[in-house]
């Protein structure tokens, strides 16, 4: 079972990479995607940023993909 990484970038900036175990890129994808939704349940993100995100690796920690949320202010 290949290994993916994830590195999150929230609030209080870039954390740690975690490995974890998946079938197939698209499996860890959709983990990438719950996760981010966890982030966004605990509190949207914040200026100057305005975004989370979860960053996916793969096993030589090379990106695949980038899963990101941006909380746009648009004045009328």
């Amino acid at each position: 079972m290949p290994k993916f990484y994830f590195q999150l970038f929230d609030r209080d900036g870039v954390g740690t990479e975690t490995g974890y175990d998946f079938d197939t890129i698209e499996a860890a994808k959709a983990e990438a995607r719950r996760v981010l939704a966890e982030m966004a349940a605990e509190g949207l993100p914040t200026a100057p940023l305005n975004m989370l995100s979860v960053e996916l690796f793969d096993k030589s920690r090379r990106p695949l993909a980038e899963i990101r949320l941006v909380l746009e202010e648009i004045a009328k």
